[in-house]
């Protein structure tokens, strides 16, 4: 099985798949992330402005309000106003629910990154890391991708492949782990 393998050609072809992953990936999770919090501080923002507007309004159109009416009728646009604020509070309590929630989406898709080393390293120590880890998985996949030759046995080739993937699994954990930990050393 590895009498087939020409290590150069592997090799090269490893390397460009390291460079275009890691460029895709971090390029990918810093578009993602940006476009999230954009979203969601946009959102809130317009939010707030508009709750504030309308309180504006309520205020000033309740002090008119007192000076024009009738004590009667100004009971019930003090409840007018009451219920309006209280809408106006339901309404800005669902969009915080519901930046929470993409705040949970956005905190998965960050674990995510994290397992498969999809952000850009800041130093020297997490490109050697990045580039480590990438190389380990993508030598382990080549091993386990090529199949047997012809005539070659399946039950040796599975055997094969399940001990690279053993054997490798600990080298890539920890080059994975010690890439997280530069990173946040970084922060």
């Amino acid at each position: 099985m590895l009498d087939d393998f020409d290590l150069e050609k592997h090799l090269a072809l490893a390397t460009a798949v390291v460079a275009f992953i890691t460029l895709l990936g971090s390029t990918w999770a810093r578009v993602a992330a940006w476009s999230e919090r954009r979203s969601i501080k946009a959102k809130f923002q317009d939010e707030i402005g508009l709750a504030e507007r309308r309180i504006a309004f309520l205020d000033t159109w309740l002090k008119v309000q007192e000076a024009v009416c009738t004590a009667e009728r100004f009971e019930q646009v003090k409840q007018e106003t009451a219920r309006e604020l209280d809408d106006l509070r339901n309404k800005l309590a669902d969009s915080l629910r519901l930046a929470d929630q993409r705040k949970d989406k956005v905190h998965a898709r960050k674990s995510m990154q994290r397992m498969f080393l999809l952000f850009l390293p800041h130093n020297l120590g997490g490109w050697i890391c990045h580039l480590a880890f990438y190389v380990l998985v993508l030598f382990v996949l080549l091993l386990v991708i090529t199949p047997p030759s012809e005539g070659g046995n399946w039950v040796d080739w599975v055997t094969e492949s399940l001990w690279a993937v053993i054997v490798f699994a600990i080298p890539i954990l920890v080059v994975r782990s010690l890439a997280i930990r530069f990173y946040r050393n970084h922060d």
